[in-house]
């Protein structure tokens, strides 16, 4: 069967993709989903997923083979209401964001519950809870630890112990108003530092120094190239690359791929439940050999996209 082949801009020589494999159905199964919603790997490979509906975390062989699950509905630790995002440092510890209990959790490899946080520790500055937080990333170069803040409109930096370093952020009240925020969504780092930020209502994506500096803003509503739909989804950012993967949710379902200066480099998927295509996606992961994994929360199923 020849394969279904997507995007690639020639005037940058960018990459195309194509179809590899998928794996999942609707269920409370093993290796079933009802709401899946982000994906993360560990230093050997294995894969991780977030269920937000099921209230669980599940672990898969890079080709898709369950391995183990942990979580139920609840407040205690090793709990979960909505786990929302997965983050996973250079030694394998697990965090999850918490999103209905306000606060990030963390897990050693096998889903052993660890220590948990509900605000960023204070150190001359706010000791704020955390309010529907959604997105976290950790640099690997300084170690500190970046927040979406939901609730608060902002974005948190702590360090490795959830100490306060700063914060930024704000209502927005006009959707091209730089270092504010209107939903603040999916958040991370490229291999210089630069932040980069995208909300649920606001159809761009921008970026930042370390220390919350804006430095500059792209995309505006639409379904061309470099724009984006409203609920618009979360980022990844590749960095061996430095390429910024953008979901472009339930509106106009894609994935769209920019370099860190914002021009637009290649789009992946269309919109339906074959092979390729895509319902509702919602978050992407790049692995080491930089297959694309996409959650494909709308037909409850994980995609994965190749290089070719």
């Amino acid at each position: 069967m020849e394969k279904s082949i997507f995007g690639g801009n020639e005037e940058f020589n960018s990459t195309k993709y194509c179809f590899s494999f998928k794996w999942g159905s609707e269920g409370t199964g093993d290796g079933q989903f009802l709401r899946p919603h982000d994906v993360n790997f560990d230093s050997k490979g294995k894969v991780y997923v977030t269920d937000r509906d099921r209230n669980d975390i599940q672990k898969f062989t890079q080709n898709g083979t369950f391995i183990t699950k942990w979580g139920s509905e609840g407040e205690k630790p090793g709990q979960f209401k909505i786990p929302y995002s997965i983050e996973i440092d250079s030694s394998d510890n697990i965090f999850v964001v918490d999103r209905g209990n306000d606060r990030i959790q963390k897990f050693n490899e096998n889903g052993t519950f660890v220590q948990q946080w509900d605000r960023p520790e204070k150190v001359n500055g706010s000791d704020q809870e955390f309010a529907s937080p959604e997105d976290m990333v950790i640099d690997r170069e300084s170690g500190a630890i970046y927040i979406t803040d939901t609730g608060n409109e902002r974005v948190v930096k702590v360090d490795g112990n959830f100490s306060y370093l700063l914060e930024w952020g704000s209502v927005s009240e006009d959707s091209n108003e730089s270092g504010k925020f209107d939903h603040p969504h999916g958040i991370d780092v490229d291999s210089k530092g630069y932040v980069y930020v995208n909300e649920l209502e606001n159809p761009r994506i921008q970026k930042f120094l370390e220390n919350g500096t804006f430095v500059k803003q792209w995309g505006s509503e639409g379904k061309g190239p470099g724009q984006f739909t409203p609920l618009l989804e979360h980022l990844e950012v590749d960095n061996k690359q430095d390429m910024i993967y953008m979901v472009d949710g339930a509106l106009n379902p894609r994935i769209q791929v920019f370099d860190t200066d914002g021009n637009f480099m290649t789009s992946i998927g269309t919109k339906g439940n074959g092979d390729g295509e895509l319902s509702k996606p919602e978050h992407v992961n790049i692995d080491s050999s930089g297959n694309v994994y996409v959650v494909d929360r709308g037909n409850q199923r994980m995609q994965v996209f190749s290089p070719c």
